[in-house]
């Protein structure tokens, strides 16, 4: 290996460090102006040291009960992929005694981080949903439940089978 391929393998790790700094302060930003005003990117990480260890609580801090973990390439959400996301967006909403851990992925020319994708598990969106249809529950503005929610269908077919649709095969 010479010198320039370890330059240029730096100057790659900057710039993935640097993509990933900007989008979690695009998210945080975000979030301040969408009901969120404590919003602000988390600088500190998960670590390890002999027996003791802090796990890792997310990106964003100022969302109390929700844990936010940002991501920049789309590979993170590949088939293979995204159940490893969402399982650390869980670990990291159980270390910062949060209901819930979000995966954002920014999107490719999309600099609005509003239209980038947010995962969650299914699970996770029935109990949003089911508590947002809670009369008791006071909310500023009705929530919009015809949003669109990505799944794949072999994750979807389960749920409507549990739901007493169609025939578990």
């Amino acid at each position: 290996m010479t010198s320039l391929d370890r330059q240029t393998r730096a100057d790659i790790g900057r710039a993935s460090n640097r993509r990933g700094k900007t989008a979690e302060q695009a998210v945080a930003r975000w979030l301040r102006e969408h009901g969120w005003p404590d919003a602000q990117r988390t600088v500190r990480t998960g670590w390890r040291v002999g027996d003791r260890q802090s796990r890792d609580r997310g990106d964003i801090d100022g969302t109390p009960r929700i844990a936010w973990q940002v991501k920049t390439s789309s590979s993170d959400f590949t088939d293979n992929q995204v159940g490893k996301v969402l399982a650390a967006a869980a670990d990291q909403a159980v270390a910062s005694g949060a209901d819930y851990g979000i995966a954002v992925e920014r999107r490719a020319g999309k600099s609005d981080p509003g239209h980038w994708l947010a995962w969650l598990t299914a699970g996770d969106l029935h109990a949003i949903i089911e508590t947002a249809r809670d009369p008791d529950v006071l909310a500023v503005a009705e929530p919009r439940l015809e949003v669109p929610v990505r799944l794949l269908l072999c994750d979807l077919a389960p749920l409507l089978h549990a739901a007493g649709y169609g025939s578990q095969p």
